[in-house]
């Protein structure tokens, strides 16, 4: 569950599907999600990569400032990646509230690229 300390990402950035699938990651219900994740195949292959992420945090098998370092790679491929943007606020607010980042420390993402 979501509360003040563990805000919980707008996921409107993702196809309904994934969507579902980030709501089951927020609400703890981490083994439905891993089921679903394995079955959502045709979905696009950098959403699944970031839900995985977000699914590995929520789990404890990665650390927040790990994952960033992923989110940040597809941040300098597509600086305005929404579903990226969101799990980089997600979980940059993490670290802080853990007490293991500063927001006055935390690096912003790439800005975005003039065309």
């Amino acid at each position: 569950m979501a509360t003040q300390n563990s805000p919980r990402a707008d996921a409107s950035a993702l196809p309904p599907e994934l969507r579902g699938i980030a709501r089951l990651i927020d609400d703890g219900r981490l083994g439905e999600a891993r089921q679903q994740l394995e079955t959502s195949a045709g979905q696009p292959a950098e959403l699944l990569e970031l839900l995985r992420l977000k699914l590995q945090v929520a789990e404890r098998q990665l650390e927040p400032a790990t994952a960033l370092e992923s989110v940040l790679r597809f941040l300098l491929k597509d600086p305005r990646h929404p579903a990226a943007l969101e799990l980089y606020r997600e979980l940059s607010m993490k670290q802080y509230a853990s007490g293991r980042s500063c927001l006055s420390n935390s690096h912003p993402p790439p800005a975005p690229r003039s065309r």
